[in-house]
């Protein structure tokens, strides 16, 4: 089957918004449909806006599909969703198809009839996830999957990238889609049971197809502007090397002191990949010498993926001196201001945690090695979180990300 490429005319637009649906809604659903893009088929074919094939049976004069969009899925921005209203020869709407999963299912009640509520098709859409069905009971068999999409799963897809749209998407960032997924996850919801929030389709813009698939980048561009000027993200990890990265106790030294080699602490590698593929700007600060740190990272890969490296021998100080902070800082063009914004980890409560706290850097002990004390000697010392191995890093960096969000949406209010 051939997709139709012309484009509808005004009659055939009012026509449709004569006959748009109204959609039943969760009681606390928050994403509701923003414009429509309507074609009208009169022969079977693929569906301009879908990768589906529309039919035509007896009596069916023509079909007007509805392409709804809306600005977020719980799990995704951007989501498009279908209605396709089969009309007779003298517009009456004789049957009714919508989309769901990435399917097309007829929307009958159990008698066989129509789906209509005062005269007008009205349709059920699941929470969050906007999939229809002909009534609100049809969303019972997926509801535990329906809730669990809205609320751990929340925000796992971040940008929704297909290939309809790849090529004008192009440039996206993995910070981008980082922030996509922390404004979704702060935004996170128990779907309700009821569906007493109708939405009248008519209400919102109509256009052509043509229309509303040229303005579609447009938009997710502009909606993700906004998300990056409001959503709070960590702005830098600084990272400690030895007992960190590295396991200092597989050092291996040449004659003038220089580590030659050296192991890496199980899963570190693997945590700088995963910080990396999330879009976090690292940075080393770290105390030693500069061409044993590029021997060790550089042999493990691990060195490229640093927007900067800070070391003592070559700054003339070591940790806890604020200098060692201030140089990543600036180096990455933040400033002592950004600090909160910032996370150090370390293994060393003295060097690593004292020196972040003092600065307002957000501290990170890492407890793996047994090497030094693990109590703090004083108030400077108590780090704002603790992990035992690198591979639980971006779990906690996620949950400080979604604190932060949380945090962001719902300021605390100072006392009257």
């Amino acid at each position: 089957m051939s997709s139709p490429i012309r484009a509808a005319t005004t009659a055939e637009i009012e026509l449709a918004r004569r006959l748009a649906p109204v959609i039943r809604f969760c009681d606390n659903e928050p994403f509701l449909p923003g414009r429509v893009g309507i074609s009208v088929l009169t022969e079977p074919c693929r569906s301009p806006s879908a990768a589906l094939d529309i039919t035509f049976g007896p009596g069916i004069a023509k079909v007007v599909e509805y392409a709804i969009w809306w600005d977020w899925d719980i799990q995704h921005l951007y989501e498009l969703e279908h209605i396709w209203l089969k009309l007779d020869a003298d517009d009456q709407v004789v049957a009714v198809e919508a989309s769901a999963h990435g399917g097309i299912f007829p929307m009958v009640l159990e008698n066989g009839s129509l789906p209509r509520e005062a005269g007008r098709v009205t349709l059920a859409s699941a929470p969050g996830k906007h999939a229809f069905s002909a009534t609100p009971e049809g969303q019972l068999p997926a509801a535990k999957l329906t809730a669990l999409c809205c609320q751990e799963l929340a925000g796992r897809d971040t940008i929704l990238v297909n290939d309809m749209f790849r090529t004008a998407l192009d440039g996206l960032t993995a910070e981008d889609h980082r922030a996509v997924k922390r404004y979704l996850q702060a935004r996170a919801f128990l779907p309700s049971v009821h569906f007493n929030q109708r939405f009248d389709l008519s209400s919102v813009e109509f256009s052509s197809w043509a229309d509303l698939v040229a303005w579609i980048p447009g938009r997710v561009r502009t909606v993700l502007a906004e998300v990056r000027q409001q959503q709070p993200l960590l702005k830098a990890v600084f990272l400690d090397s030895g007992d960190t990265l590295v396991n200092e106790a597989t050092e291996v030294f040449d004659a003038e002191g220089y580590v030659i080699e050296a192991g890496l602490i199980p899963g570190a590698l693997e945590m700088i990949s995963a910080l990396t593929g999330e879009g976090y700007r690292l940075a080393l600060v770290a105390d030693g010498r500069v061409r044993s740190f590029a021997t060790i990272l550089g042999g493990h890969g691990i060195e490229p993926h640093f927007h900067a490296q800070v070391i003592s021998e070559a700054e003339g100080c070591e940790k806890p001196d604020a200098r060692m902070f201030q140089k990543a800082m600036s180096s990455l063009g933040l400033a002592e201001s950004d600090a909160k914004d910032i996370v150090m980890v370390g293994n060393h409560l003295e060097r690593d945690i004292g020196g972040a706290n003092r600065l307002g850097i957000v501290s990170i002990w890492q407890s793996w090695s047994k090497k030094r004390s693990h109590i703090p000697a004083n108030e400077d010392e108590v780090p704002r979180y603790t992990i035992r191995t690198p591979g639980e890093l971006p779990t906690l960096l996620e949950e400080i990300e979604r604190q932060m969000a949380r945090c962001h949406m719902n300021p605390i209010k100072p006392a009257a």
